[in-house]
């Protein structure tokens, strides 16, 4: 074989080769990047999952930051609810407790002297300056009474003061501005203008002050003798009898139903039928005496009489004088809160007796159909007017100071008038709580009749002229002159 053919072999030997490292190479190199693609398939599968993974965790975690939030948010929303709801029950059970819980006040005889009708024109005829000191404790109770002793008057000639009372109706508006709810007027003065009074008193409440209670006087012989009055959960039946007339004035026949005087018959109807319709009957008896802050036998009697009967509070005027007050263990179970006397009001009488007055403060409480009472006092007030009748007004005794006290009126009548603070506070406390022995063990209080007012306790009690009304218990009168004003002639 000649060179150049195994050059020529050689060559293509080598050419075949390096062909074959090529081919290998280049198989190798396939090899690697297969090996390279694949590695990095997985290293991106990989990173998928961990990516995968750690948006999966982050969902998770979200889903459990949302979660927690989410819950976090609805226990507080259940709590808040909760909280609300509480709220909400605690809420309606206060309005329950607060609409079964009745506050009531009543203040004695409002009696409107010549004194002080002469201060009310000079004030334009506005009397609201006798009741401003004692307003707010008016007003804030959810009943208020007060016993207007005299009739009214939109007649300003008319306007007198003791014997014949006729009240500027100004007065009228001055009470009911004060806040005072219930206004009785069964009283000794009642009909010291006749017929016309009473229907003139009548006429200015209907006309001019709708929501007051009227109690004890008529001008209709149909009228009820006792009004029920609906009070937040309450019903309370009210009704004013008087066990007297002025010895100047008596009532015919045929108008005897123009004043409710006393009379058990009555009463015990009256307290039966209220029973029937109400939770608590209150009565305003106008009748007494003014010789002892101790209640006298007669006016204790009606009061047992009363309670037998289902009074559960009775409040009496007239003595013009403040008395004791009691809760009485009734026979039914029941109690009875009675006020013997809350003196006068508002007066231009000229003794500390007469000047001293008081307030009745009780609460009711209802419990299904039960009512009790509770929380019962009564706070001292004064009457107070200077000299010239420029400063006249109510106070309670607790804001009274021992320079009004000097500037009163009183020591201008009577200069040795022992007239303090001191002896109005004692005077006060002897007028405190009682605690009577009761016997109920009545014979039959049913049989009792008119003669039975004759005998010798009665004419003790109730000096003056005997006044026969029909369905009238007594006909005893009052001497009008324990009325009179310090500058009465």
């Amino acid at each position: 074989m000649s060179e150049h053919r195994r050059i020529s072999q050689r060559r293509r030997r080598q050419m075949e080769e390096e062909r074959r490292r090529q081919e290998e190479r280049l198989r190798e190199e396939e090899r690697r990047r297969k090996i390279a693609r694949a590695k990095r398939r997985r290293q991106v599968i990989r990173r998928r999952r961990m990516l995968a993974a750690g948006s999966l965790l982050i969902l998770i975690l979200a889903a459990a930051v949302v979660g927690r939030t989410v819950y976090k948010r609805s226990q507080v929303q259940r709590q808040q609810q909760e909280t609300e709801k509480q709220q909400a029950e605690e809420a309606a059970a206060q309005a329950e407790t607060e609409n079964n819980t009745l506050h009531i006040v009543a203040v004695g005889d409002n009696l409107i002297h010549d004194a002080f009708i002469e201060a009310g024109s000079d004030n334009d005829w506005d009397f609201d300056f006798l009741y401003d000191k004692i307003k707010d404790d008016i007003s804030e109770a959810d009943l208020a009474s007060v016993n207007q002793e005299t009739p009214l008057t939109a007649d300003h000639d008319e306007a007198a003061g003791y014997p014949d009372f006729n009240t500027p109706s100004e007065v009228g508006d001055a009470l009911a501005d004060a806040g005072f709810d219930i206004i009785t007027q069964a009283t000794e003065h009642a009909f010291d203008q006749g017929e016309t009074g009473i229907e003139d008193t009548i006429s200015f409440w209907e006309d001019n002050h709708k929501k007051v209670t009227l109690l004890g006087i008529h001008d209709r012989e149909s009228d009820s003798r006792y009004q029920i009055i609906e009070e937040k959960n309450f019903k309370i039946a009210v009704m004013n009898y008087s066990t007297m007339l002025s010895e100047n004035h008596s009532i015919p026949d045929d108008a005897s139903y123009m004043v409710d005087t006393y009379s058990e018959e009555n009463i015990k109807e009256d307290l039966e039928q209220a029973k029937e319709e109400a939770d608590v009957s209150i009565v305003y008896l106008h009748g007494g005496q003014d010789d002892s802050v101790e209640p006298e036998e007669r006016l204790k009697e009606r009061v047992q009489f009363l309670a037998e009967q289902g009074a559960d509070v009775v409040i009496c005027s007239h003595p013009h004088i403040l008395k004791g007050y009691e809760k009485i263990e009734r026979p039914d179970g029941k109690e009875t809160l009675v006020y013997y006397s809350l003196g006068n009001f508002v007066s231009d009488q000229s003794s500390l007796e007469n000047l001293l007055g008081g307030m009745a403060d009780f609460t009711l409480v209802k419990d299904g159909d039960e009512v009790r009472i509770r929380n019962y006092t009564m706070v001292p007030l004064v009457m107070h007017y200077n000299e010239d009748y420029t400063d006249c007004a109510v106070y309670k005794l607790e804001d009274y100071t021992e320079e009004l006290a000097q500037e009163h009126g009183i020591h201008e009548e009577d200069p040795d008038a022992d007239f303090t603070l001191n002896a109005l506070e004692e005077a006060a406390d002897a007028a405190g709580e009682l605690h009577s022995e009761w016997n109920f063990e009545t014979e039959d209080p049913d049989n009792e009749d008119v003669s039975s007012d004759q005998d010798e306790t009665d004419s003790q009690e109730e000096s003056g002229t005997e006044e026969d009304t029909e369905n009238s218990e007594t006909g005893a009168l009052e001497r009008a002159n324990t009325d009179s004003g310090i500058n009465e002639e």
